[in-house]
């Protein structure tokens, strides 16, 4: 997928489609499945971060991802 692929979806989505929780899944050669709520999207790396709860990362990458929206917020009243 492309960043401006995921932007064209985000920018009209369906009203019912923009609240409520996400979940990242990630689906292993193995079979296994792991599921968490902490996922971040990094548009300047064009990534899309996942971290299992049991990693070392889970706390700061739900943290990092916070901070995001931060700078978004902040960036959308600057240019109001």
């Amino acid at each position: 997928m492309k960043k401006e692929e995921l932007v064209e979806i985000f920018s009209d989505l369906h009203p019912e489609d923009t609240a409520g929780i996400m979940t990242g899944e990630v689906h292993l050669s193995d079979g296994t499945v792991m599921k968490t709520d902490s996922l971040r999207v990094d548009m300047d790396g064009g990534r899309i971060i996942l971290s299992e709860e049991k990693s070392t990362m889970y706390e700061t990458n739900k943290r990092n991802w916070i901070q995001e929206l931060i700078f978004y917020k902040n960036k959308k009243r600057k240019s109001a």
